[in-house]
C-alpha cells in the first residue's frame, strides 16, 4: 500500500515538475550548456628585495600589420593570461591586412570600387620617401579604449617593430612611445635618434631570426651597439633561447626579455590551463608605472620566462628561487648525519633540482623532502634555470630556522 502511494505520488510530482518547465510562463529563453570561464590566471611570484615581480610582453602583433587578431583581442588575452603589461608592437613598415581593409571600406569610395593598394611604409620600393598613409598610433588607441571601458587594469605600452634585412641589420622594437607615426624615416639611426627623443627604450629583436648565429652582424647592426641605441635584447622569442644573449646583456648593462611575438590567438601556443603559461618578462619594479617599469629595465632587473624555464642574471635568478622556495629541517640524525629538509614551492613556476644523479621537480604550491647525508646543505643545480653561456646555477636554499 505504502509502495503504491509513493510511486503515485511520485508520478504526481513528476507530472507537475515537468508540465512547469514547459509553460510559457516560466520556460527559459534559451539553455546555456556552456559559461566561457571569465577568470584570469592569477601567477603568483616571489618579492625580491621588496621589488614586485611585474609580468610582461613586450612583443606582439595585431590586423595593423601581420598578425590575426585585433587589438581588443589582445588586451582580453593578455588579462586572462595573467599580464601586467602589454605592449602592442606592429611593424612600422609591414601591414598585410591593409589590402583587405581597403577592400571592406570600398563602398565609402564614389566609385564603391577597391582602393588600389600602395604600400606607402619605408619598405615602398616604388618610392622609399612615400608618407605614411595610416595612424600607426590607432593600435595602442583601440586598446587603450578596450582597456577602460572593460575595466581591464593592464599597463598599455605603445610600442611598434621597426624591420630592416633581419641577417644583416635586425628588427628593432621601439617602446614607451609619445608617437609612433613620428619616428618614421627611411634611414634606420634616424629613426632611433626620434626614438630616443621621445624617451623611448630599443630592444633588439629575435638576434638569432634566420640566421645561423646570434653574434652582433657587422655594419648596420654593429654600429647600433657600438653607438650606444640599444637598450635591451629579446632574449627568448616564442619559445626559443638565443644563445650568448644572457652573457651579452650582462657585460653590456642591457636588459633582457622574453616575449610571445604573437602573431596568432596566444592560445593556440598556450593554451589556457594548461601546464606552462605563456612566455613572458618578470620585472622587479617598484611599482607599475611607466616610471618604475622603465627604470627597472634599465638597471636590468629582469627574469625571462617561458615554458617553465627562467632565464637571466644568477644573481636574479638565486634570489628567486630563494625567496620562492620555504626550506626548513624536518629531522637530524645525530648518528648518521643524516638530515631531512623540507621545501615548500610558494609560487606558479616549478624548479627542476638536480643534486648528483638525483633530479627532483618541485611542482608549484607543493612539498618535497629531501634527505641529505653527511649534514649536506641543501645546494641543488637547477637545471630550469639559465643563466649566463646558457648554464645552470648551482644555488644554495637558505634554511629557514624559524620553522
Amino acid at each position: 500500500m505504502k509502495r503504491a502511494f509513493f510511486i503515485s505520488l511520485l508520478a504526481v510530482l513528476c507530472q507537475g515538475a515537468t508540465a512547469q518547465f514547459y509553460t510559457t510562463q516560466n520556460r527559459a529563453a534559451a539553455i546555456r550548456f556552456f559559461n566561457r570561464p571569465t577568470e584570469r590566471r592569477e601567477i603568483i611570484l616571489p618579492t625580491i628585495d621588496g621589488y614586485t615581480l611585474y609580468k610582461a610582453d613586450f612583443h606582439t602583433h595585431t590586423i595593423y600589420s601581420d598578425g590575426d587578431v585585433t587589438p581588443r583581442q589582445r588586451v582580453r588575452e593578455a588579462w586572462y593570461d595573467g599580464l601586467d603589461i602589454l605592449a602592442i608592437t606592429d611593424h612600422l613598415e609591414i601591414r598585410t591586412y591593409e589590402k583587405f581593409m581597403l577592400k571592406v571600406l570600398a563602398p565609402y569610395n564614389k566609385t564603391s570600387e577597391p582602393f588600389k593598394y600602395e604600400h606607402a611604409g619605408i619598405a615602398n620600393k616604388k618610392d622609399k620617401n612615400a608618407p605614411v598613409l595610416a595612424n600607426l598610433n590607432a593600435a595602442y588607441d583601440e586598446a587603450v579604449y578596450y582597456a577602460e571601458r572593460e575595466n581591464l587594469p593592464i599597463m598599455l605600452v605603445r610600442g611598434t617593430e621597426i624591420w630592416r634585412n633581419t641577417k644583416s641589420i635586425g628588427e628593432y622594437n621601439a617602446l614607451f612611445l609619445n608617437d609612433i607615426n613620428a619616428i618614421c624615416h627611411p634611414d634606420l639611426f634616424e629613426s632611433f635618434r626620434r626614438v630616443k627623443e621621445q624617451g623611448g627604450l630599443i630592444m633588439h629583436n629575435h638576434p638569432g631570426y634566420t640566421r645561423t648565429m646570434s653574434e652582433i652582424a657587422e655594419g648596420e647592426q654593429a654600429r647600433a651597439y657600438s653607438e650606444g641605441w640599444i637598450d635591451g635584447v629579446e632574449a627568448v622569442n616564442s619559445t626559443t633561447l638565443y644563445t650568448g644573449i644572457i652573457s651579452r646583456c650582462i657585460d653590456r648593462g642591457l636588459f633582457m626579455t622574453a616575449n610571445t611575438d604573437a602573431h596568432k590567438p596566444t592560445s593556440h601556443d598556450w593554451p589556457a590551463g594548461g601546464e606552462f603559461f605563456r612566455t613572458m618578462t618578470f620585472i622587479m619594479a617598484k611599482s607599475c608605472t611607466e616610471r618604475d617599469i622603465k627604470e627597472a629595465l634599465k638597471a636590468g632587473r629582469t627574469i625571462g620566462y617561458t615554458a617553465g624555464n627562467l632565464f637571466g642574471d644568477e644573481k636574479h635568478l638565486s634570489a628567486f628561487i630563494n625567496e620562492a622556495v620555504t626550506c626548513r629541517v624536518v629531522s637530524k640524525n645525530k648518528k648518521t648525519g643524516e638530515i631531512v629538509y623540507s621545501l615548500t614551492n610558494c609560487c606558479s613556476v616549478p624548479f627542476t633540482l638536480c643534486r648528483g644523479a638525483s633530479i627532483h621537480r618541485l611542482k608549484p604550491f607543493t612539498t618535497l623532502n629531501f634527505t641529505l647525508k653527511n649534514g649536506a646543505e641543501p645546494k641543488f643545480k637547477v637545471e630550469n634555470m639559465w643563466h649566463r653561456d646558457e648554464q645552470h646555477p648551482t644555488i644554495i636554499i637558505a634554511v629557514d630556522e624559524k620553522k
